[in-house]
C-alpha cells in the first residue's frame, strides 16, 4: 500500500513537471511577445487625451475592434479637436452625440490595413505597390439604407448602387477618405491652393486627412493591431454626389435629369439584412444608374478595374443651378421644339440628348482647380465653364469633387455643326445616318472644321429613303429595300471638310470638296452636285447657321450623285463642234476597246477609270489638240494654216498614240479642283515601257491652277470650262496639251 502511494506521488510529480514544460512552450510560441505595442484602444486610453473619441468608439460598439486583432489605420482626433465638432453639430458635449453619428465618425476614421505615413501615398495595385500615386483610402464606413422616393414619387427604402448599371450585395460601397501628402501632390503637380479650394478653413501642411492636419509629432504610432495618426479635427464622412445634390435645392432640375437615368430594383439580400437589423418589414431597393451615364453618382467605388483603384482616382462633377439648366434648355436643347415642350417631354422623345447633356458635366478623373481648364470630361472635351466666373461652390464629396455653377456646359455635341442636326427632330434620319456611319465623331469635334449641308426627313423620304429600327444591321431602306451604300454616299456629299479655310460665302461662286473626295458647286446661294447637274437642277440654300466649328447649311433638297460614267460627261460637253470638249471627245469616242483602245461608247467607260475611285480629267482645248497634231502626238494632217485631226485612226500606232495621250491627261486616284487646296505631284493613268507611272505637277498661284507635264510644259486651267462634276471626277479644260516621254 505504501509503495502504491509512493508510485502515485511520483507519477503526479512527473505529470506536473511535464504540464509545466508544455505550458512554457505554448506561451513561448503563442503568447503575446514581450515589447509588443498595446492595441489601438489601449494606447489611446493610456495617453489620456482621447477621452471623447474613445467614448464615441464605445457608443458605436467599436471598442472590441480597436482592442482586438486586425490591422487598421486610425486617424484619431484628440480631445482638442472636439469643441469645434460640438459647435458644428449644435451639441454641448459627447453625451449628446447620437449612436449614428458616433458610428460615422469612428468608422470613417478607420481604414483597412495598418499603414505608416511612408505608405499612405502609395497605390496597392494588382501588381504591387506604385509609389506616390494614391490620395484616398477605403474606410470602414458605408452608408446603409436611406429614405428615398422612386420615379412615381412613392416613399421607399433605398440603398446606393455600387456599380454602373448594377448593384452587388457583397460590396458594401465603403466610403474613401482623402489623404493629401507632399509625395502625391508633387507627382501630380497640384498645390496647396488646390487643397484650399475644397478646405478653405484648413491649412495644407503636406500631410492632411480631408480637412484635418496630421500632428507632426503624433503620427506613425505603431499598435498591436495597426497604426495611429493623430489629427486635429473630427472627421465626418461627407455625402456622396448623389446625396448632396438631393439635399440641395439649387440643383433640383439637374437632380431631376440625373434621376431620369436611375431605376430602383428590389434587392432580396439587402432587404433581409435590413429587416433583421431593424425589425422593419419594408423592402429595400437598390438605386441603380443607367450605363448611359459616365459613372454612377451614388457609387463610392471608382472604376473597379481592380480592388483598390479608388486609391488613385475619383469622379468629379459640375452641377449647374436650376436657372442655368433652364436657360440652356430654352436656348439649345429645346430650341427646335414647339413652345411648351419640357425636358420631361424631351426625355421621352430623345433621351440621348439629355444623357449627353448630363455626361458633359461628368468627369471620370479628379477635377483639380489648377487644372480646371485643361481637364477633359467624360466626353473628351475641355471644360466649357470658368472657375472664376461661373463656379459658385466647391466641395470634396465622398466619391468625387463637386463644382456648383451658374452656367451649364455647352457641349461640343450641341455647339458644333453636328448639333444642328442632332437637336432638330426635322433631321432625325440624317442624324441617325451620321451616327450609323460614324461621321458624327468628326463633326462634333470642335477642333475639326466642317460645313454640314442639312437634309430634312421630308426630302430624304421623298427620295425613297427611310429608317427602320426593325433591321438593326441595315436600318436604312431605299424604296423598302436595304440600303447601306447609296445613303452613305449622299451623306458624304453633304459633309464639307474645311480645314483652315474660312467658311465660304455661298452668295458668291466656288467649288467645295466633300467628305469622300467628290465635289459640289455653289453659286448665288444655290448648290449643285453631279446628280443634280445631270437633271439641270440646283438646290437652294434657305439659311446658314454659324456653329463652333463651321457653318450649318440649310438646303431645300438633297445633293445627289450621278450614275453616269465619266465618258458620258465628256460627251455631254463634246458632242457639237462648238462644244468645249469636242475635239478631245472625238478622239476618245473612236478609241474603242474593240480596236485596241480604252473606250466603251455604249457605257461611257474608260479603261483604267474604275468606279469608287476619284479622278481628274484635263481636256485640252481645240487649239491645244491642233498643236498636238502638228507636233505628231496625235494622228492627223496639217498645213501651215490648217489642221485636220484624224479622230478615228485604224493603224496600231495611231490608236496607241491616242490611248497614251488620253491616259496622260487623267489623274489617277485624285480629284483636284480650282480652289487651290491641292498642289504637288500626282500620278496619271499612263505607264511607260518600264512600267513606271508618269506624273503631273499641280501648282496654284494668283487664282490660277496650272498643270506642269514631265517635260516642263505648263498648261493653265480654263476656268469657264472647268470644274465639271462627274462620277467621283472633276473635268477641266486646259490651254495646252500635256507632253510626255514614253
Amino acid at each position: 500500500m505504501k509503495r502504491s502511494i509512493q508510485s502515485l506521488l511520483c507519477f503526479l510529480v512527473v505529470v506536473l513537471l511535464f504540464t509545466s514544460c508544455r505550458k512554457k512552450e505554448w506561451d513561448d510560441y503563442y503568447g503575446r511577445p514581450e515589447g509588443l505595442a498595446e492595441p489601438i484602444y489601449q494606447q489611446l486610453q493610456a495617453k489620456g487625451n482621447f477621452i471623447n473619441f474613445l467614448a464615441l468608439a464605445d457608443k458605436a460598439g467599436y471598442k472590441d475592434a480597436l482592442s482586438g486583432s486586425g490591422s487598421w489605420t486610425l486617424f484619431a482626433p484628440n480631445d482638442a479637436a472636439f469643441p469645434a465638432f460640438f459647435q458644428e453639430n449644435g451639441i454641448s458635449g459627447i453625451a449628446d452625440v447620437s449612436e449614428e453619428l458616433a458610428t460615422k465618425v469612428v468608422r470613417y476614421s478607420m481604414t483597412y490595413d495598418g499603414e505608416q505615413s511612408s505608405r499612405l501615398s502609395d497605390y496597392l495595385s494588382r501588381t504591387g505597390w506604385i509609389e506616390n500615386t494614391a490620395f484616398r483610402r477605403r474606410t470602414v464606413y458605408y452608408d446603409f439604407v436611406y429614405d428615398d422616393k422612386n420615379a412615381a414619387g412613392t416613399s421607399i427604402k433605398a440603398i446606393a448602387g455600387n456599380r454602373l448599371g448594377g448593384y452587388l450585395s457583397n460590396d458594401f460601397n465603403n466610403k474613401n477618405i482623402p489623404i493629401f501628402q507632399t509625395a502625391f501632390t508633387d507627382l501630380v503637380k497640384v498645390t496647396a491652393d488646390d487643397y484650399k479650394v475644397f478646405y478653405p478653413n484648413s491649412d495644407y501642411i503636406g500631410f492632411n486627412i480631408g480637412p484635418a492636419k496630421v500632428l507632426a509629432d503624433q503620427q506613425d504610432i505603431v499598435a498591436e493591431n495597426g497604426v495611429i495618426h493623430v489629427v486635429d479635427k473630427v472627421l465626418v464622412p461627407p455625402l456622396s454626389v448623389d446625396r448632396y445634390i438631393a439635399s440641395n435645392d439649387q440643383y433640383k432640375v439637374f437632380r431631376g435629369l440625373l434621376n431620369k437615368f436611375a431605376s430602383y430594383s428590389a434587392n432580396a439580400d439587402v432587404t433581409h439584412r435590413y429587416q433583421v437589423l431593424t425589425g422593419n418589414s419594408d423592402s429595400v431597393y437598390a438605386k441603380i444608374y443607367s450605363a448611359s451615364l459616365a459613372f454612377p453618382v451614388n457609387s463610392e467605388n471608382f472604376l473597379k478595374e481592380d480592388a483598390n483603384d479608388a486609391q488613385i482616382s475619383s469622379f468629379s462633377i459640375i452641377a449647374p443651378t436650376d436657372a442655368a439648366v433652364n436657360t440652356y434648355a430654352a436656348n439649345v436643347l429645346l430650341k427646335y421644339y414647339p413652345a411648351g415642350t419640357t425636358l420631361d417631354n424631351l426625355f421621352q422623345l430623345n433621351p440621348g440628348i439629355l444623357s449627353n447633356f448630363v455626361n458633359s458635366h461628368m468627369y471620370s478623373t479628379p477635377l483639380w482647380a489648377s487644372k480646371f481648364a485643361t481637364t477633359t470630361n467624360s466626353q473628351g472635351e475641355l471644360t466649357h465653364v470658368s472657375l472664376a466666373a461661373d463656379v459658385i461652390e466647391k466641395k470634396a464629396l465622398s466619391n468625387g469633387f463637386f463644382y456648383g455653377t451658374n452656367k451649364a456646359q455647352d457641349a461640343n455635341i450641341f455647339s458644333t455643326v453636328y448639333g444642328n442636326a442632332y437637336l432638330n427632330p426635322t433631321y432625325s434620319i440624317m442624324t441617325k445616318a451620321l451616327n450609323y456611319y460614324g461621321f458624327y465623331i468628326s463633326l462634333k469635334t470642335a477642333t475639326l472644321r466642317y460645313g454640314l449641308i442639312l437634309v430634312s426627313d421630308a426630302e430624304l423620304m421623298k427620295m425613297g429613303f427611310a429608317y427602320d429600327a426593325y433591321y438593326p444591321t441595315a436600318p436604312f431602306r431605299y424604296n423598302g429595300a436595304a440600303d447601306n451604300v447609296m445613303l452613305k454616299r449622299i451623306m458624304d456629299t453633304h459633309i464639307i471638310p474645311l480645314g483652315a479655310r474660312a467658311a465660304p460665302n455661298f452668295a458668291g461662286e466656288g467649288v467645295l470638296e466633300t467628305n469622300n473626295g467628290e465635289y459640289i458647286r455653289y453659286k448665288g446661294n444655290q448648290l449643285s452636285s453631279s446628280g443634280t447637274m445631270d437633271n439641270n437642277l440646283t438646290i437652294p440654300i434657305s439659311s446658314v447657321s454659324t456653329s463652333s466649328n463651321g457653318p450649318a447649311i440649310y438646303a431645300g433638297g438633297a445633293l445627289t450623285y450621278t450614275n453616269l460614267l465619266v465618258g458620258k460627261h465628256i460627251e455631254k460637253y463634246g458632242t457639237l463642234p462648238t462644244d468645249p470638249f469636242y475635239y478631245f471627245f472625238q478622239y476618245l469616242k473612236n478609241n474603242l476597246g474593240t480596236k485596241g483602245g480604252i473606250y466603251n461608247a455604249t457605257t461611257g467607260e474608260i479603261t483604267g477609270v474604275s468606279l469608287g475611285i476619284n479622278y481628274t480629267v484635263f481636256v485640252p482645248s481645240k487649239e491645244a489638240i491642233e498643236q498636238a497634231v502638228r507636233d505628231g502626238k496625235l494622228p492627223g494632217a496639217f498645213t501651215a494654216t490648217t489642221v485636220t485631226p484624224n479622230f478615228n485612226p485604224t493603224d496600231a500606232t495611231g490608236i496607241s498614240n491616242v490611248t497614251r495621250f488620253i491616259q496622260y491627261h487623267i489623274l489617277n486616284k485624285n480629284s483636284i479642283a480650282t480652289d487651290g487646296q491641292k498642289t504637288g505631284r500626282y500620278e496619271t493613268l499612263l505607264k511607260n515601257t518600264d512600267g513606271d507611272i508618269l506624273g503631273l505637277t499641280i501648282t496654284y498661284e494668283l487664282n490660277n491652277l496650272k498643270v506642269t507635264d514631265m517635260n516642263g510644259g505648263v498648261a493653265q486651267v480654263v476656268l469657264s470650262n472647268s470644274n465639271v462634276l462627274s462620277n467621283r471626277t472633276l473635268i477641266h479644260q486646259i490651254s495646252s496639251y500635256l507632253k510626255f516621254t514614253y
